[in-house]
């Protein structure tokens, strides 16, 4: 599999109509359909029904603020790359994941190549926190092992994919 693809179907084709209703939303997600006719040269409800044809192929995942997680007092960030334990039964490796999934301090979670199975991204208050999640996962029996790396310093974070740039819209 490609890198950084997930298991599913191919990639949504878009024309170039639904590339610049990506663009434009990506910018403002709280525009109006009039406010996105006028800017595409389209009718409100041509405008209306790609949205929504590109929210049900999930194109357009959803509308959100983007809110600072230190002002929520969350200061921890941290990656946990997990190895599991390859003779362990496949039904821990659905319990590690389902624990991660469930647990809103786990930002997101990647099945990687290399030594490790997977990273998890977390975002906490307090390096106990992290603890925590470790020993959640641990009691499944299913970890070889762990590393834990706490960011020091963000350097450069970009985030989601808004507001999207041109090149970033397959053509």
């Amino acid at each position: 599999m490609p890198r950084g693809r997930r298991a599913g179907p191919e990639p949504a084709t878009l024309d170039e109509v639904d590339r610049g209703l990506v663009l434009a939303l990506s910018r403002d997600g709280r525009r109006s359909a009039a406010a996105l006719a006028k800017e595409l040269g389209l009718s409100r409800q041509a405008v209306t029904e790609r949205i929504r044809d590109l929210e049900r192929r999930r194109i357009i995942r959803g509308y959100r603020a983007d809110v600072d997680p230190l002002a929520l007092g969350l200061e921890v960030r941290a990656q946990l790359r997990l190895t599991l334990d390859a003779t362990a039964p496949a039904s821990r490796e659905k319990d590690v994941l389902r624990r991660l999934a469930a647990n809103p301090l786990v930002r997101s979670v990647y099945r990687v190549s290399g030594e490790d199975c997977f990273v998890a991204q977390v975002l906490c208050r307090r390096i106990e926190d992290v603890n925590a999640i470790l020993d959640e996962l641990k009691a499944t029996r299913a970890l070889q092992s762990s590393r834990t790396a706490f960011v020091l310093e963000t350097v450069m974070e970009k985030g989601a994919l808004g507001p999207v740039e041109p090149p970033l819209v397959a053509g």
